[in-house]
């Protein structure tokens, strides 16, 4: 992250020294400053890929901050986004669906007179959205993934769903890795994943990761009772093939269980927008399964789209959950988020759980939601997971 350029945009020279001299500080010694909005962008379009992140005033001549957002949407830009302006909570709602409007990954705003924390907070965010698109793994061949997928290496690793007031596992969502034997460590999604989607492997790998969660769901019946429901992800584009529900469908029906008791989750990546992704989503809950929109806050479904969509459930990204016992941008969105989840009945996630303070605001402010992180317990095994559970439900919360 820090081998690529920041630039920030502003028409005081002040600022702009200032976070130069702050952003240096934090160890990021490739910084373009520019009091000049059309120069900034002209730079950008000409090599978005150069470019990490984007800190913009919203309040400057002859274009402002939302303008800066919208043409960035236009050249792709696919780095973070923070405005550098205090705002109020109307407004920084209308930012945030702004951006996803354009496409924009906008990590949050920074209030003036600028301090440190509150950059390296939005630093921080940048990081987390890079490691979710898988940006600084070593990625595993074509020809070794086919052989995992031919020898079932395909594990599912299981990370809990907790309800935050009944202090209660309500589900688990299912996490690929691949083990090999003799090998200790697990190989993580970011190794194999983005290899999988180059090569339209995701299918194969989604069958497999199910068909041995079903397995293993017997046991988890047992533990957190019958109602337990597990989650399997799902990439957008898994969701243009028409026939594929009708696959799950059958797998799930052929081992007896309850469509009710799977989850798709379908990252937050990419825009849903064609005909056959919402006729597949659609599909989906005319069969029974539930839905559940993840990543929510860094891809570009905005709030008033979650009405028209079959969602049942909603997972809240981490970068807007890390810090917010102290990030008013990350209050807000969640605020709206919540408010609106209510009114539709659908089930809150809070991704990324990692501090004791988060989640201290999160059991204050929000006793219907849910919880998932490393705080909680990390992706385990099933044997693992089971061991986890039984020193966590005879421990105090």
């Amino acid at each position: 992250m820090k081998e690529k350029q920041i630039v920030v945009i502003d028409d005081s020279q002040a600022i702009l020294m200032v976070m130069k001299t702050m952003l240096l500080e934090l160890g990021f010694a490739n910084v373009v400053t520019s009091s000049n909005p059309r120069k900034a962008l002209d730079l950008i379009s000409n090599h978005p890929e150069k470019y990490s992140a984007v800190f913009t005033d919203l309040n400057m001549p002859d274009i402002d901050g939302m303008e800066v957002i919208r043409q960035l949407g236009e050249s792709r830009f696919s780095g973070g986004v923070c405005i550098i302006s205090d705002m109020e909570k109307r407004i920084i709602q209308l930012a945030a669906d702004i951006a996803r409007q354009h496409e924009v990954c906008l990590l949050g705003n920074i209030s003036k007179p600028i301090d440190l924390n509150s950059l390296k907070r939005a630093l921080d965010k940048l990081q987390q959205m890079e490691e979710r698109n898988f940006v600084h793994y070593k990625k595993m061949s074509r020809e070794e993934l086919h052989a995992c997928l031919d020898a079932r290496f395909i594990t599912p690793y299981y990370q809990p769903k907790v309800n935050i007031y009944k202090h209660k596992v309500d589900g688990v969502e299912v996490l690929a890795r691949i083990c090999k034997p003799g090998v200790p460590k697990a190989i993580l999604p970011g190794q194999f994943i983005p290899t999988a989607m180059r090569y339209n492997m995701l299918d194969e790998i989604t069958l497999q990761i199910l068909e041995k969660a079903l397995d293993d769901l017997p046991m988890l019946c047992k533990e957190f009772g019958n109602n337990v429901r597990v989650s399997v992800n799902l990439s957008p584009n898994q969701l243009i093939d028409p026939k594929y529900p009708d696959t799950l469908n059958d797998m799930v029906t052929a081992r007896g269980v309850e469509k009710s008791q799977i989850i798709l989750e379908i990252t937050e990546e990419f825009a849903l927008k064609s005909t056959e992704q919402l006729e597949s989503l659609n599909r989906f809950r005319i069969r029974g399964f539930g839905l559940s929109l993840d990543d929510f806050g860094t891809g570009f479904t905005n709030l008033q789209q979650l009405r028209n969509l079959p969602f049942t459930e909603v997972k809240i990204d981490r970068s807007l959950i890390t810090d917010i016992h102290c990030d008013q941008f990350n209050q807000v969105v969640v605020n709206s988020l919540a408010d609106i989840s209510k009114k539709l009945n659908v089930t809150l996630i809070a991704e990324g759980m990692e501090t004791i303070e988060d989640l201290h605001y999160l059991e204050h402010n929000y006793r219907d939601m849910h919880i998932q992180g490393f705080l909680i317990c990390t992706p385990k095994p099933v044997d693992s997971l089971l061991r986890w559970y039984h020193s966590w439900a005879n421990a105090e919360h």
